[in-house]
């Protein structure tokens, strides 16, 4: 393909704290396979659960120093996982699957879900009261430890990612188009709230009856403090997708996405990034305090921290300069025909950024040229291309990373 000369334009945004030499405070750990993880859950800094494709049900009792597999009895995918205490848990996951365990997970019983549509999230206030949601609109109960579970109108067919209650009677759930739900009398009827988005959203946490944040695509994060009857988006610092959020307390609360892991303690006024160390997508994260978490996702991926996430110099502050390379998602996407490519520089380089068609020809060449340290924003207009599906790619150092956009008309 011939090249072309497109419109862009490139800013740079500063930051004014002083630079330091960091290290990642998030560990991996050995999960004895490479198959994708889509649940986890801690009750304790040692005792954990992680479940995933294929059946996968991973087990530890000494903070992730060693995984043990269980036996769930199935092939279908697991999709989360959710514990009361260090016994009692709740897997569900593919064609309605629902697995209980009272014993740590020695033993997995199959329970009786009435449905054969996937779960993609399961939440329990109790041993006894908890609730299932997943693919069509799915809303499933139980008041009994799962012996029964009972259908609930949900009002919608978009699948339902996730749910939170912060007592039996009231819980919320989000899902696909920027669908939230907001039950008061334990789903009996679930009432829909405005989000003000229409990206997906993934992942709720209560941390009481008024205040919330939920997590979604394109680095969606919104929060409430007044149970849902306002819905305020706060800036995350990225246009990555984010699947789990989990707060410990008012203040401290930690998002996992697409090769990213944020982390506020201001109750999520502000996001602060940390070292994931990889670029593959975190699903899932639980801790247990402020300082012992754990996320998981393709490849068979732990990710383990015993400090927040944070570092061992002193921790990373709100707008400090950044410590690693990041190539964003572009936003937004699809696009037609301006769209925005963020770049994350740890210090002043040269770098180059092209753009390739779906047959891996070079399209147009972005950027070439040197570029301060911090968060770069490249706004690109494709008003000359065909629609269809493009790469991008960053190299800088040692660094590549290439992401997919797709231009529609």
């Amino acid at each position: 393909m011939k090249k072309k000369t497109f419109a862009f334009t490139f800013v740079f945004v500063a930051f004014f704290f002083h630079e330091q030499t960091l290290q990642a405070q998030w560990m991996s750990q050995v999960s004895g396979t490479n198959q994708t993880l889509l649940g986890v859950s801690f009750t304790g800094a040692n005792a954990g659960t992680i479940v995933g494709v294929s059946g996968i049900i991973l087990r530890t009792t000494n903070g992730g120093a060693t995984w043990s597999s269980q036996n769930s009895g199935t092939t279908r995918f697991l999709r989360s996982v959710h514990f009361v205490n260090a016994d009692t848990g709740t897997a569900v996951g593919e064609l309605g699957i629902i697995l209980r365990t009272t014993n740590g997970g020695t033993n997995w019983t199959s329970q009786t879900s009435g449905t054969i549509n996937t779960f993609v999230h399961v939440h329990f206030t109790n041993s006894n009261t908890g609730t299932a949601v997943g693919l069509n609109g799915t809303i499933v109960r139980t008041d009994n430890g799962g012996a029964s579970w009972a259908s609930q109108t949900s009002g919608t067919n978009v699948e339902l990612a996730g749910v939170h209650f912060t007592d039996s009677a009231i819980g919320t759930v989000v899902g696909f188009g920027g669908i939230i739900l907001r039950t008061t009398n334990g789903g009996a009827t679930w009432v829909r709230q405005n989000s003000g988005t229409s990206n997906d959203l993934r992942s709720v946490q209560f941390f009481d009856g008024n205040t919330g944040t939920i997590v979604g695509y394109n680095g969606t994060i919104l929060q409430t403090t007044d149970g849902g009857t306002n819905w305020t988006s706060r800036a995350s610092g990225t246009t990555r997708n984010l699947f789990s959020v989990h707060f410990v307390d008012a203040n401290t609360g930690t998002a996992v996405g697409t090769g990213t892991i944020l982390r506020t303690i201001d109750g999520g006024l502000h996001w602060q990034n940390q070292l994931s160390g990889i670029t593959s997508d975190l699903y899932s994260v639980s801790f247990s305090d402020k300082n012992f978490g754990t996320a998981v996702g393709q490849l068979g991926r732990i990710l383990r921290t015993t400090n927040g996430g944070g570092t061992t110099a002193v921790d990373e502050k709100s707008g400090s300069l950044p410590v690693r390379f990041d190539l964003g998602q572009n936003y937004p996407n699809p696009f037609n025909p301006q769209t925005t490519i963020t770049l994350t520089l740890p210090n002043a380089q040269k770098v180059l950024v092209k753009l390739y068609d779906a047959l891996g020809m070079e399209v147009a060449t972005l950027l070439n040229e040197t570029r301060s340290a911090g968060k770069n924003a490249l706004h690109f207009d494709g008003a000359g291309l065909p629609s269809g599906l493009y790469f991008y790619e960053l190299r800088a150092e040692k660094f590549v990373e290439r992401r997919k956009m797709v231009l529609i008309r």
